[in-house]
C-alpha cells in the first residue's frame, strides 16, 4: 500500500532534521522510491508497514542508519565538471604549490559519496607529479554514509562507473581488473593502492560537531548545500570558513552560488571555473 502525502511528510521531517537535506512536493517520488529500497532492503511487505515500524518504534539504531543512508544523493562521476579539473591542474595548484613552498597542500572533500571526485583529484596531483610539479598533499575526505565509505575504501567500481568521465589512460594506469564490482557487478575495476592510500575517510555528519582539524587549503563541498535550506547552508559555510588558510578555496558546484550566504569569500574565476578564496 502506497503511503499517503501526510506519511511521507512524517519521513521528510525525520530526514530534515538529522541531514538538513529537504524533501518537498518537487521531490517526493525520490523520496518514494528511496522508502521502498529501505522497505525491501527490512524484508517488509509493503510501504505502509514501514511506516508503521517507524511510528510505533521509533527511527533508531540501524533503522535511522539506512534511512538517512538511503536519503543521501550519491550521484557523481569521475572527473565531474571538466572544466574546474582544468582550473585547478592549470592555474590553482601551481600557484598552490609555489604558496606553500614544499608543504602539503591540505585537502578536504566533505562529501565523498563514492570516492569518484576525491580519487579523481588524487589521480590529477599524481599527474602533475609525474610531469615535476614538486607536489605534496594530504587529503580527507567524508561522507555521513558508513556503506559509501567501505565502497571508497576497497576502491571498487563498475565497468559502467569507470566509464563515466574517466580518462581510458587514467583506467589503464591507476586501476586493475577484478572479477567481482561493487554490489556483484562483472567485470569490476579496483583503484590501485597507490591511490586508495592516499586518502583518509571518515564518517561526518554536515549537521553534527565536526571532529576534523583543519586548517585546510582546499575544501570540497560540491553539490551539498543545494539540498539545505538557507539557514543551514550559512551555518556549514561558516565552519568551513573557520577550518581554511587565509587565501585558501572553498569549492562548490557549477551550478552552486555564494550569493546571500557569506562575506567571507571572494569569487576567482579560472577560465570557466569559479572558486571561493577565503579572504
Amino acid at each position: 500500500m502506497a503511503l499517503n502525502p501526510d506519511q511521507i511528510q512524517f519521513f521528510a521531517r525525520f530526514i530534515q532534521k538529522e541531514l538538513g537535506i529537504v524533501y518537498s512536493e518537487t521531490n517526493e517520488f525520490q523520496l518514494r522510491t528511496r522508502l521502498e529500497d529501505i522497505r525491501t532492503l527490512l524484508g517488509l511487505p509493503d510501504d505502509l508497514a514501514l511506516f508503521n515500524k517507524a511510528s510505533s518504534e521509533g527511527i533508531s539504531g540501524s533503522f535511522r542508519e539506512l534511512l538517512l543512508d538511503v536519503a543521501t544523493n550519491n550521484e557523481t562521476s569521475f572527473f565531474r565538471d571538466p572544466n574546474l579539473f582544468r582550473a585547478i591542474e592549470q592555474e590553482v595548484l601551481p600557484q598552490a604549490v609555489a604558496a606553500k613552498n614544499g608543504l602539503p597542500i591540505r585537502i578536504w572533500c566533505a562529501a565523498a559519496s563514492t570516492g569518484q571526485e576525491p580519487f579523481s583529484m588524487v589521480m590529477l596531483l599524481l599527474e602533475a607529479f609525474a610531469r615535476g610539479v614538486p607536489v605534496r598533499f594530504d587529503f580527507t575526505a567524508t561522507d555521513i554514509s558508513g556503506r559509501v565509505l567501505e565502497r571508497c575504501r576497497k576502491g571498487l567500481y563498475s565497468q559502467l562507473e569507470v566509464q563515466r568521465g574517466l580518462p581510458v589512460t587514467h583506467l589503464l594506469k591507476y586501476f586493475e581488473k577484478v572479477e567481482e564490482g561493487p554490489n556483484g557487478s562483472n567485470p569490476g575495476w579496483q583503484l590501485k593502492s597507490e591511490v586508495r592510500n592516499r586518502v583518509q575517510f571518515e564518517k561526518l555528519n554536515l549537521l553534527e560537531p565536526w571532529a576534523i582539524v583543519g586548517p585546510f587549503d582546499w575544501i570540497f563541498c560540491r553539490n551539498v548545500l543545494i539540498y539545505q535550506n538557507v539557514e543551514n547552508k550559512r551555518k556549514i559555510i561558516e565552519r568551513m570558513v573557520n577550518l581554511l588558510n587565509t587565501g585558501g578555496f572553498l569549492i562548490l558546484g557549477a551550478a552552486e552560488s555564494m550569493v546571500g550566504l557569506s562575506e567571507a569569500f571572494e569569487p576567482a574565476q579560472f577560465g570557466s571555473a569559479i572558486l571561493y578564496r577565503k579572504k
